[in-house]
């Protein structure tokens, strides 16, 4: 039987992790899509009751949403059941499979039911960046060290509202408790097909790798570990392909990047045109800590721009000083498909500043703009500050930690705002 009074113990699901490397989860997108009925007839011995949970959660799909099929949908809500004992509780038996280290043995019974389960979220839109949380009731600070890379192997639930986590049942107000704030692009919001619809419930996908940013005391008996997503070095989970559309659609998200043998026979040189393309096919190409200087980036827009037309790019965490922002900046005068430009934590500094500055006069379609950590000042946000006049696009421009003066931030606070209520209008 479902236990309501503490169905979001999922949100805690995080003392199992063993931040191991362990060889990739892979095996099940080999397998054919089936009824989720047949998907968990293996899993018979291993699931008590899982009859009895399929039959409750079938039971209460009433309207199928974002294309995905009964199965598909079903299978979410089977994944987010809490159940009486809580340790019988479906995603519990899952998420201790996918981090034992004997997977040879142990997880081929439940590639059926990865392969519906996995299809299903690979047709749910990405979040986008932000940030989300989980906690537990445990002090982990000494697992999740500054500067440590780490790998959670079972799927993650999360939350983008704090206030979930203060059910006394699982994390609560007092005591010693573990925050994590979790820095991602990669989430599924899982709420429409989740079996507690009223919750704000993100999903983390197995083989999700960070890289813990800092580690707070924040009083009160209380750690907030701060971790930022990372693109692993290897996928850590093989990839899903649907027929939603052309292109590939694939679970380990943080590697969608198309080799560029391939896109050179799929791409199509954008013409210019005065507006931007109504319809425009997500599609983020990640680049971040790979050590890219101002040489690479004729390269990447080459690549990343023209040939796969991309919407998101990241290029955070590298080398690029004001020569290679400058020209970034000039492929962005004439672009009409990126939305989203991750440059944090680079060198690009008041000059490579002014240089984007320019080019958003120009750019009809960026919407959001990263530039923590670039050693800009003044002169740089100033520069932000005027383009902006002209700008009714860009809604959302990160200076944190950097040098600006107040007063100038709020200058250019209040055109993002301006374009925020436009955006709205």
């Amino acid at each position: 039987m479902t236990d309501e009074s503490s169905h979001t113990y999922r949100f805690s699901d995080i003392a199992g992790e063993s931040n191991r490397r362990l060889p990739p989860i892979r095996g099940f997108e080999n397998m054919p899509l089936v009824s989720l009925e047949e998907s968990i007839q293996p899993l018979i011995p291993y699931v008590p009751e899982i009859d009895h949970m399929v039959h409750i959660v079938r039971g209460n799909i009433i309207e199928l949403k974002h294309d995905l099929t009964i199965d598909e949908s079903a299978s979410i809500a089977l994944y987010s059941l809490e159940w009486s004992p809580q340790q019988k509780s479906f995603y519990i038996i899952l998420n201790e499979t996918l981090r034992g280290t004997n997977r040879a043995t142990l997880l081929p019974p439940w590639f059926k039911f990865l392969k519906l389960f996995l299809t299903g979220l690979s047709k749910l839109p990405l979040t986008g960046r932000r940030n989300i949380y989980r906690g537990v009731k445990l002090d982990l600070r000494k697992q999740y060290t500054q500067g440590t890379k780490i790998v959670w192997w079972g799927f993650s639930s999360c939350t983008s509202s704090i206030e979930v986590l203060k059910n006394e049942e699982f994390f609560g107000k007092t005591g010693t408790r573990t925050l994590f704030s979790i820095e991602c692009d990669n989430g599924k919001d899982i709420r429409q097909h989740s079996f507690y619809q009223t919750e704000d419930e993100i999903l983390l996908l197995p083989g999700q790798e960070f890289e813990v940013h800092s580690s707070l005391d924040m009083g009160n008996n209380l750690t907030m570990i701060q971790l930022k997503e990372i693109t692993p070095r290897f996928p850590n989970i093989a990839s899903i392909t649907t027929s939603k559309s052309s292109a590939t659609t694939t679970t380990t998200m943080t590697t969608t990047t198309t080799p560029v043998s391939t896109a050179a026979t799929l791409s199509v040189v954008p013409k210019p045109v005065p507006k931007p393309k109504p319809h425009i096919e997500s599609r983020k190409i990640p680049y971040e800590r790979q050590e890219i200087t101002d040489t690479d980036i004729q390269r990447i827009i080459n690549e990343a721009l023209i040939q796969q037309q991309c919407t998101e790019l990241d290029l955070s965490h590298n080398k690029i000083t004001h020569e290679g922002a400058a020209v970034l900046a000039k492929a962005l005068r004439t672009n009409t498909t990126l939305t989203t430009l991750h440059l944090n934590d680079n060198q690009i500094g008041d000059n490579g500043t002014q240089h984007l500055a320019d080019s958003l006069s120009k750019n009809i379609t960026l919407t959001t703009l990263d530039l923590r950590f670039n050693k800009i000042g003044d002169k740089g946000a100033q520069h932000l500050a005027n383009s902006l006049r002209n700008n009714t696009t860009l809604t959302s421009l990160d200076l944190s930690f950097n040098p600006v003066k107040e007063r100038v931030l709020d200058r250019v606070n209040e055109f993002i705002q301006r374009n925020k209520r436009l955006a709205k209008s």
